[in-house]
């Protein structure tokens, strides 16, 4: 079968290597195309990684509870007779704390630390007749944690007060 050329082929065929030349409005047109195609893609970058954080945060949120319950079982039996119940509670909230740790979250341990109402959460005024005690946490009911740089739980804590 034979190979037909297209009539303008010859003309065409040495405009193929040389460079495109675009006229200035095109060149800037084209440039402001690539700047927003680029701001568009790491707009969408940023918002994927946003929601993927908030998912995550919000599942650590529900897994809280848990952590606590399961602190909370721990801490009933404690004192009792060595329990094999109680050592498997006591690991399986060892792996979930474990897990929550490795997805970047934090624990505030609030006790003996000065008060700081950005992280903790004061449920009740304790008197204290030490004045060194006094604004520092005496007594932590729930742990605080933290996820990142975003706080999602403040620590329930007892908080010294000059005592009478």
């Amino acid at each position: 079968m034979p190979t037909t050329t297209h009539p303008f082929a010859e003309e065409i065929e040495p405009l193929m290597d040389e460079p495109v030349r675009l006229p200035d409005a095109d060149r800037e047109a084209l440039a402001r195309a690539v700047n927003n195609l680029e701001a568009s893609e790491a707009r969408v970058r940023r918002n994927a990684e946003r929601v993927y954080d908030e998912a995550r945060g919000k599942l650590v949120l529900e897994l809280l509870p848990v952590l606590d319950n399961l602190d909370r079982t721990i801490a009933a039996v404690r004192g009792h007779e060595a329990n094999p119940l109680v050592e498997g509670i006591t690991m399986v909230r060892g792996q979930l704390e474990g897990v929550l740790l490795r997805y970047g979250v934090e624990r505030i341990e609030a006790t003996a630390q000065k008060f700081d109402p950005a992280l903790h959460e004061a449920v009740t005024a304790l008197p204290v007749t030490d004045l060194a005690r006094v604004g520092m946490v005496i007594e932590q009911f729930e742990p605080g944690y933290r996820f990142g740089a975003k706080l999602l739980r403040p620590a329930r804590v007892a908080v010294g007060v000059a005592g009478r």
